[in-house]
């Protein structure tokens, strides 16, 4: 694995969140981060906790909700009830391990980011072709699901659940944080979510959400099989 220097890495971080990605589907690699998911780390690093740990860039897909597409599963992968979401489930926890890649490309499933992860899950598994980050598949969320929630207690299986950026590993280093979206995972039932966040955790992984720093960056969740047909 390529080995960045900590001020070459804060630079390339920095460029990345200021510049966006490319617009083509596939975003600029700008390497992976070697360092773990470790709070003491993370609190004296400006840059990497502004990028969070699966950010998508503001730029990366710039699509507002009169300009998302509505999609559905494709005829015949989810015929019988409850099929669909034990599909996308399956999908899900199958790539576990895949490596972290920040704008992995979105044609293959060799390396993801968070956003890339979630839409490939549900691509495979029921041909939906969901928008390609974070915050578009949160705005999607919120203009066409038919069950969209703002508490961690409503989230079902197979839902998408979108988190602010991290701040810290206590309720009160989210007071007053805004709600921009930086991260999404999906559900899986019994208080866990799965879902790829950096390289050293070991790309695509299962976490608790209850008593964690998820808990208190949870901004939306909901259930992009459940819609409101528009």
């Amino acid at each position: 694995m390529l080995r960045l220097g900590k001020t070459t890495l804060t630079a390339l971080l920095a460029t990345a969140l200021l510049a966006g990605c490319s617009g083509d589907g596939r975003g600029t690699v700008i390497g992976t981060d070697d360092r773990a998911d470790e709070p003491g780390l993370l609190e004296h690093d400006q840059e990497f906790r502004q990028g969070d740990l699966g950010v998508e860039s503001t730029d990366f897909q710039a699509l507002n909700a009169s300009g998302l597409r509505q999609v559905w599963p494709s005829p015949g992968l989810a015929d019988r009830a409850g099929e669909a979401v034990s599909n996308v489930v399956s999908t899900a926890t199958s790539y576990f391990g895949t490596p972290y890649e920040y704008g992995s490309d979105r044609n293959e499933p060799s390396t993801f980011d968070c956003s890339d992860f979630a839409r490939w899950a549900y691509l495979f598994a029921l041909g939906m072709d969901l928008p390609l980050d974070s915050r578009s598949q949160a705005l999607y969320v919120r203009q066409f699901s038919a069950r969209s929630y703002t508490t961690l207690a409503s989230a079902r299986p197979g839902d998408l659940l979108f988190f602010r950026a991290y701040r810290g590993v206590t309720p009160d280093a989210y007071a007053g944080a805004d709600d921009t979206i930086a991260h999404v995972g999906i559900y899986i039932g019994n208080d866990r979510m799965v879902h790829t966040a950096s390289a050293q955790t070991g790309g695509v992984r299962i976490d608790g959400l209850t008593g964690s720093h998820f808990e208190y960056r949870f901004v939306l969740g909901g259930s992009v099989l459940e819609q409101i047909r528009k």
